[in-house]
């Protein structure tokens, strides 16, 4: 994503894909939040609406091509409160399905404000009884925190064994090859398996941050509008999911700030 700016297959590419074997569910294409990708506020915003819309068009594909049922919604976010806005705006999808993916868990602390655990707290609170959640990119020591909610966590996943065995075929200096792979894949299952047998913890809740102010600026309010109204685009389907937008900013903003009365 990183390197191409955008998916580099389409919509249709990727549910022809997920038709193409009886998986048990599969994911929408959705846009990860995490510090590294979306460095900014206006990022993460901007992620959250393409995540939306990936998921709609996802959605819309999978019922043409019969394979609805096994579909899984995927939201996105940085803090707690990002996380219902989308489940919000896919609601009428989430109240069909059964479980639900939750994305930018993998760099994210288990504890704080915007920490995994008051992410899954918010979401067990709002979220329809029946929804079970999907965490990706989890990381082992989170699950005693997680155990309080495994009336809520169906799964999670991780990449760590795909790391851990890479570090090692570096340092043995030989080939990582799938078996490498798969026994160091199994050894990870173990170690999970053995901290669900750990005493459940619990964190405090924090509060979380608040809202940032409308800028004072008149110019940095336009930006900010023009902004919101892209993302608005997006979700409607009156703009791609990836449609590249950055360059349209600041002549959207330029004609909302002519169009405004001076303060």
């Amino acid at each position: 994503m990183v390197t191409y700016g955008s998916y580099p297959w389409t919509v249709d590419d990727y549910v022809r894909l997920a038709a193409a074997f009886p998986f048990r569910w599969w994911a929408s294409l959705d846009y990860c939040v995490e510090q590294e990708v979306a460095g900014d506020r206006d990022e993460v915003l901007d992620r959250m609406s393409r995540t939306i819309r990936a998921n709609i068009e996802c959605r819309l594909r999978a019922e043409d091509a019969g394979i609805d049922a096994t579909f899984m919604p995927v939201i996105q976010g940085r803090h707690p409160g990002d996380y219902e806005r989308c489940a919000e705006a896919l609601a009428h999808m989430i109240e069909r399905t059964g479980l639900v993916g939750v994305g930018s868990m993998c760099r994210r602390p288990v504890h704080g404000a915007d920490g995994l655990i008051a992410v899954v707290d918010r979401l067990d609170q709002i979220l329809p009884r029946r929804t079970r959640l999907h965490l990706f990119g989890v990381k082992g020591d989170a699950i005693p925190y997680l155990t309080a909610f495994a009336h809520r966590v169906a799964s999670i996943d991780s990449q760590a064994y795909g790391v851990s065995a890479r570090n090692a075929a570096r340092r043995c200096g030989q080939p990582k090859t799938d078996r490498m792979v798969a026994d160091h894949m199994a050894l990870w299952l173990c170690r999970q398996h053995a901290r669900l047998d750990r005493p459940s913890r619990r964190l405090p809740m924090q509060p979380e941050m608040p809202p940032q102010p409308e800028p004072a600026d008149p110019w940095e309010r336009a930006i900010a509008q023009a902004r919101r109204e892209i993302r608005d685009l997006i979700e409607t389907g009156d703009l791609d999911h990836d449609e590249m937008t950055a360059r349209w900013v600041e002549q959207w903003a330029a004609d909302i700030f002519s169009e405004t009365p001076a303060d």
